[in-house]
């Protein structure tokens, strides 16, 4: 049964022989998309030929693998095309060694637009990132200039310091540059470079994959690295990454549906109505005005969508705040180390609630009093860990994000 097999297959298994196994009867695909095995069959007469019949195989699409990314060009007719279009790629600077980097993926549930002009808009990130990776109080103006536009994407720069250089490779591609001039004790003078580079990629109405790739010349000591003194985990790094994204998703959320309100009220989309339903009077806006307009006038408004029903609610509409910041679902279940480090420390805590139970049976058993403390201390000390344990772990599945209640 082929049909449900194309969809079990999106949620199959690497079997024994290295190929794609659907997860619902059992076919098993190699990397051309032939199928190789169906387990119902019998070996001999009419179903034995089955496995040569196209009806059989698994879509095939070009893929290519570049600086750790996948890129999948969705077009199984496409070979030729993809073959001859090169991917984006991440800054040389990735690549040096006086440069960390780390990566990160998570789902959203707001659309590809607000996302792309979220990264597009340097405004928010000192009040939305408050305490994570910017401060209130450092918010001044930021005289940004639109250097050039087209059909591609656009790039702009601000003057100051730091000075933020940003290009737009359309329709996904999100780089900006940040270059901080300081001035420290005993080594003098140093440039900072910060390298935030995005994946945008539309998943379906109201729903985004959002993959950043970051890197930096400073402070590599807390950067998760290749060198043995770089101890910080991956996953550590990506508590910091979830914070960000949590800070925009629920104003974010709220603007999706101010903006639908909008296009439903005025029958026509935001990007027609943006300059009417949003006042950007100010030179930092100048990138998210650019965005709008790109996707206005080369982006068809929207990207383009199959086999999707638009009549559905969009995600922003309905989730609640604590399904609009479900850390696990849209991010730890698919990365390796976050995954890893969320089950360690669920076995740490059974390790240490066990080792509770067992201090607190055998703390009344000795007749030296000191004896009998000291276990009982054990006990309160891995009683206190195990909690501690317990707590950490919302960090991979979900932390509430209450902007007032951040000083």
């Amino acid at each position: 049964m082929i049909l449900m097999s194309s969809y079990g297959s999106q949620e199959g298994r690497i079997d024994e022989g290295g190929n794609l196994q659907c997860s619902y009867h059992g076919w098993s695909f190699d990397g051309r998309g032939s199928c190789i095995r169906i387990p119902q069959a019998s070996p001999e007469g009419p179903e034995a030929r089955a496995l040569q019949s196209p009806r059989a195989c698994a879509t095939r699409l070009p893929t290519m693998q570049s600086q750790g990314l996948l890129f999948v060009w969705p077009d199984e007719n496409g070979l030729e095309r993809a073959r001859a279009t090169k991917p984006p790629r991440l800054p040389d600077d990735f690549d040096k060694p006086e440069f960390s980097s780390v990566t990160i993926q998570r789902d959203l549930f707001y659309g590809y637009d607000t996302l792309m002009e979220n990264v597009s808009d340097p405004s928010h990130i000192d009040f939305a990132h408050h305490k994570v990776t910017g401060r209130r109080d450092r918010a001044k103006p930021l005289p940004f200039t639109l250097e050039s536009s087209g059909h591609w994407g656009f790039a702009g720069a601000n003057d100051g310091n730091p000075r933020i250089t940003a290009e737009f490779v359309a329709p996904c591609y999100y780089i900006n540059k940040i270059e901080i001039d300081a001035k420290l004790p005993i080594v003098g003078n140093k440039k900072w470079i910060i390298w935030i580079c995005s994946f945008n990629v539309p998943m379906a109405p109201g729903k985004t994959r959002s993959i950043v790739c970051s890197a930096r010349n400073f402070f590599q000591l807390t950067m998760p690295g290749p060198a043995w003194w770089q101890v910080v985990p991956r996953w550590h790094e990506h508590w910091t990454s979830n914070k960000v994204y949590d800070g925009d998703m629920i104003v974010l959320q709220g603007q999706e549906k101010f903006f639908l309100s909008k296009t439903m009220e005025g029958s026509s989309d935001v990007n027609k109505q943006y300059s009417n339903i949003t006042f950007t009077p100010t030179q930092a806006d100048r990138l998210v005005l650019a965005f709008r307009n790109w996707l206005r006038r080369h982006g068809n408004s929207q990207p383009e969508w199959f086999g999707v029903n638009n009549q559905q609610p969009m995600p922003s509409t309905v989730l609640s705040k604590r399904q609009m910041l479900d850390r696990f679902e849209q991010h730890t279940l698919k990365c390796s180390s976050c995954r890893r480090a969320y089950t360690s420390f669920q076995a740490l805590q059974k390790f240490l609630i066990g080792a509770t139970v067992l201090f607190c049976a055998s703390a009344g058993i000795p007749s030296d009093m000191q004896l009998r403390i000291f276990l009982a201390g054990l006990a309160l000390l891995s009683a206190g860990l195990a909690f501690a344990s317990h707590e950490l772990q919302k960090n991979f599945v979900f932390v509430d994000y209450v902007h007032a209640e951040i000083d």
